[in-house]
């Protein structure tokens, strides 16, 4: 049985191979590119450490609660720390795919499936839509394949009650909620709930304990990221989705033409997406024309309990007004956008419909064949009956939406010949009564013309080692401190500073790409939820300059405009890359004293101080909330410091009497202070970072530490849950 799984893994582990790396060097390029380059790889290199507070980004944040950071994901920790480079990351997403596949394959065996038609469910699966779609979201990717060992121990559970089931399902849970996409989590979860109820066999309050067994042990082994992000909730934007950006990237539904015919409206290929409200990965669902031609065999009452899911599914991600105002009630649920994610069920239900076809393939139904052909037809013909608008990426491949029409529409083009050629390899298999080998063959080739150019694999060498960059040498050729001062990439062009590439380098970076914002940094700078707003940024330099920014890096012409135009900067150079560097030369220390204090009663009135025109001098002046009135300190300096992510101490001289300590860092309440070895306040000064007051003349140690109480719960938390676990697979618990 080992050998036979190990074989059908390293099977997956080939095809998914194939599908994404057979054209690139796994050792240096990244598949995927995307979020994967400018996010993922450095992300997954900064876990390994896992050091709770990340200094780089913003002005800090805590890192345990960006879930796509992955902090306490296991598959990713040990391969990238056996493999911190391009090739673990590789593998890592590589491996993912494998199992993704892998774990439907088990499911269908343990639901009566033959082992042929579950070995091609599994592969319809990895190379479905949703999956090779998002390979440059990897946390989706992740998080997405334990759906099918969820829905595989909800089988076990529905014919057995035993607890060891509910246990299984609890950590393929856990392990989903770890992987760093908790939307993707909660809509394969509007999946296992009805299919467990629908399979129990023990009534629906046996499969009502076992869910709960399973919600339970899942928020348990989860928890030490899950209390990170509660406790973070109150003091990030991410909680105040607006209805519109609930409703951003549904599936237009222009796009269904797409489940026929790969980007039938553009979008591969080197084809923008025409669709001006929604981006391509979100609205891509073609998952082959083999497993529609299969799944139109499928017959019984699973047929329609998972067709049913499907519709469901699409309704879902359609994103239709009235069942949207609904579901933006809906707590949990709304704290999700992008409702076209939905097309994770509707992949897995027509993998299940697939193998379910296969498996009843007997005689020649040349009418779902027929069927699946017209409605390729009418997905050739949906570019000329829909209007196609301006697309979003003309600007970046410099052609007009009208010429990509006419390229996109010729017969020729892969677009159009290759579903015709699927259709016809589906339609000699069916009437040959091809064995499932040959199936899946004519899928993977398929899917493979089609994923081959949606991303572009880019080379990362670079990345290892700051000098490989023209912009970054400069930085430091011109006397760059990363430690006490930093840096603002304003626009996304500027690739490898930004959004999370400053790590690779060891940059101190204001700006970030992330789902998570402090409330009191976007709200003094006005970044948006992608780092966009830089290029307004720059008209308030005492803003920049409090915050240590002493170079600004652009390369988009309005942006380069927006800092020439602020008139307070110094333009030094452009590098080989088209980068503008300018130099702040008002730029403050990243720790320095205030010589006095200038009382406000909350961050409302430190913004209104901001917004007022010469109303405060950050070189001299301190806001501090709740103090009690204007003082004027005593001056200091520093005689040596100890710098690390969750702990930072410094021996400082002060003149006498009060004096303000200022570290323009990030204030959140996991941060404690002391001075002399006395814990002592953390100021909220200037209305978004830290500060400490030190009274008396001489010198004095003071010491700032990072540890939550989320890290204190979630540890006990989790060893409940390992406990937990342990018990139910022994026979202890029983649902």
């Amino acid at each position: 049985m080992t050998g036979r799984w190990a074989a059908i893994f390293g099977l997956y582990l080939v095809a998914a191979w194939g599908l994404h790396g057979s054209e690139c060097n796994l050792w240096i390029q990244l598949l995927g590119g995307g979020d994967s380059y400018t996010a993922g790889l450095p992300s997954k290199l900064f876990a390994t450490s896992f050091s709770a507070w990340n200094p780089d980004v913003q002005l800090g944040q805590f890192s345990f609660a960006n879930t796509q950071f992955q902090p306490f994901y296991p598959p990713g920790l040990i391969v990238m720390a056996m493999l911190p480079n391009t090739l673990g990351f590789n593998l890592f997403l590589l491996g993912h795919y494998a199992m993704a596949g892998f774990f439907f394959y088990l499911w269908m065996r343990q639901v009566g499936r033959g082992w042929e038609a579950a070995i091609f469910g599994g592969l319809s699966f990895l190379a479905g839509g949703f999956l090779v779609a998002h390979k440059g979201h990897q946390s989706m990717v992740t998080t997405a394949v334990w759906l099918p060992l969820l829905l595989l121990f909800a089988a076990r559970h529905a014919a057995t009650g035993r607890g060891r089931e509910a246990a299984g399902a609890g950590v393929a849970l856990g392990l989903s909620l770890l992987a760093g996409f908790p939307q993707v989590t909660l809509y394969g979860l509007m999946v296992v709930g009805p299919y467990w109820f629908w399979r129990s066999e023990g009534g629906w309050l046996r499969a009502a304990a076992g869910l709960g067994l399973v919600g339970l042990l899942g928020f348990l082994l989860s928890s030490l990221q899950l209390l990170a992000v509660w406790e973070t909730l109150p003091h990030i934007t991410r909680e105040t989705l607006s209805l519109a950006m609930f409703n951003e990237n549904a599936l237009p539904g222009a796009h269904w033409a797409g489940l026929f015919v790969p980007n039938v409206l553009g979008g591969m290929h080197g084809v923008p997406s025409y669709a001006k409200d929604a981006q391509l990965v979100e609205v891509f669902f073609y998952c082959g024309l083999v497993p529609l031609v299969l799944a139109g065999l499928a017959r019984g009452r699973e047929a329609w309990f998972w067709g049913g899911v499907f519709v469901v599914s699409a309704v879902l991600a359609l994103g239709f007004g009235p069942v949207q105002e609904v579901l933006f009630r809906v707590p949990g649920y709304n704290l999700f956008r992008a409702a076209g994610r939905h097309r994770q069920e509707m992949a897995l239900a027509v993998s299940v419909l697939a193998t379910m076809g296969l498996e009843r393939l007997g005689g020649k139904r040349w009418w779902s064949f027929a069927v699946v052909g017209a409605m390729v037809a009418a997905g050739l013909g949906w570019s000329w009956m829909v209007p196609i608008y301006e697309s979003v990426n003309v600007v970046v491949s410099g052609f007009s939406a009208a010429h990509w029409r006419a390229v996109n529409t010729q017969w020729l083009h892969p677009t159009m010949l290759f579903p015709v050629l699927a259709l016809g390899a589906a339609g000699m298999c069916l009437w040959r009564r091809a064995p499932g080998w040959v199936w899946g063959l004519v899928l993977l080739v398929d899917i493979w013309s089609v994923n081959r150019t949606i991303y572009a694999n880019p080379d990362t060498t670079s990345l290892y080692g700051r000098e490989r960059k023209s912009e970054i040498r400069y930085l430091f050729e011109r006397g760059y401190d990363p430690v006490h001062e930093r840096i603002l990439p304003i626009d996304p062009r500027v690739g490898e500073a930004y959004p999370l590439q400053s790590m690779m380098y060891g940059l101190n970076v204001a700006n970030d790409f992330t789902p998570m914002w402090m409330k009191r940094y976007q709200g003094l700078t006005g970044f948006a939820l992608n780092g966009a707003g830089g290029e307004f940024l720059v008209a308030r330099q005492a803003l920049l300059s409090s915050l240590g920014v002493r170079f600004v890096l652009t390369k988009w012409p309005e942006s380069v405009a927006a800092v020439r135009g602020a008139k307070g900067y110094t333009e030094l150079a452009a590098s080989r890359e088209g980068i503008t560097v300018f130099e702040n030369p008002g730029a403050l220390r990243r720790f320095r004293f205030a010589r006095e204090v200038v009382p406000v009663a909350d961050f409302a009135a430190a913004q209104a101080l901001w917004a007022k025109p010469g109303g405060f001098e950050p070189g001299r002046q301190a806001m501090v909330e709740g103090a009690a009135k204007a003082e004027t300190l005593s001056g200091g300096r520093i005689v040596s410091e100890r710098i690390e992510n969750t702990r930072v101490e410094w021996r400082v001289a002060t003149e006498g009497g009060r004096s303000l300590f200022v570290v323009a860092d990030t204030w959140f309440p996991g941060w404690t202070a002391t001075v002399d070895g006395k814990a002592v306040p953390i100021e909220i000064v200037n209305g978004c970072v830290r500060g400490v007051f030190i009274s008396g003349a001489g010198e004095h140690e003071v010491a700032m530490s990072f540890w939550p109480w989320s890290l204190t719960v979630g540890f006990g938390l989790t060893a409940c849950g390992l406990l937990l676990g342990a018990g139910l697979v022994l026979g202890i618990g029983r649902s």
